[in-house]
């Protein structure tokens, strides 16, 4: 129970694996703040043993009073998870400037003022953990019909890495996850029993490993690590 009375807060943990997390650091008895990003669904994400607060990303004040919130309820945030939503695909050529210039402000810029006020104040502390998810598209560049999402992620994880160097000698860690072919993918798949068979582990990912991935990079044993983007692919991705 490393994480007893940590305080640890998830922005758009209703997406994807976010749940999981949560539940993750419920369980091992951390105090969990969800930021609730109004474009999100949350119809059928079940968060239990969590507050929740709203968030808007795109707002510095906003980030700023969220983040106010997590203290005062949970104490200072020890933690932070940038959750990445669900990706919506289409042709390079297709996207409009519009569209572009609306997942960079989503899927780069948010999470990059997510980071930056969470290590504001876990710089002073001496300790503090900062992780993101990206698709793997955003590590590879390899995923047909995904460009501005792959853009944007690609973008995030080398801020990350320099984020990671400036922060180094202050005890706060910044990584990345990249996830490829979860389960929370393949449900919403037409051709999900074929897309596993390119997976060499024969399935895809659980949400839960994906939990306790965030749970080893959040821990003080994993102070040596940081700047690093983790594969979570079941080895169809290596380097």
């Amino acid at each position: 129970m490393e994480f007893e009375g940590t305080s640890v807060a998830v922005i758009g943990a209703h997406a994807g694996t976010g749940p999981a997390v949560v539940k993750a650091f419920v369980e091992q008895g951390a105090r969990v703040a969800v930021g609730n990003i109004a474009s999100h669904n949350r119809a059928a994400a079940a968060l239990a043993g969590a507050v929740e607060f709203d968030i808007d990303p795109s707002d510095t004040s906003s980030i700023v009073r969220f983040f106010d919130q997590c203290e005062t309820t949970n104490g200072p945030v020890d933690v932070l998870v940038n959750v990445a939503p669900p990706i919506t695909s289409g042709n390079a050529l297709d996207f409009t400037a519009k569209d572009y210039r609306r997942v960079v402000e989503q899927e780069l810029i948010a999470p990059i003022l997510c980071a930056q006020e969470a290590a504001r104040r876990m710089v002073p502390r001496g300790f503090g953990r900062i992780m993101s998810f990206i698709s793997m598209s955003g590590k590879t560049g390899v995923h047909k019909h995904v460009a501005p999402f792959a853009a944007a992620k690609g973008g995030l994880v080398t801020f990350s890495r320099s984020l990671a160097a400036e922060l180094a000698p202050t005890g706060v860690t910044v990584n990345v996850l990249a996830t490829a072919l979860f389960d929370v993918q393949i449900a919403s798949m037409r051709n999900g029993a074929e897309a596993i068979k390119g997976i060499p582990v024969g399935r895809p990912g659980r949400s839960e490993e994906a939990a306790h991935a965030v749970l080893f990079l959040a821990s003080t044993n994993a102070g040596y690590v940081t700047g690093e983007t983790l594969n979570l692919s079941g080895g169809r991705f290596m380097d």
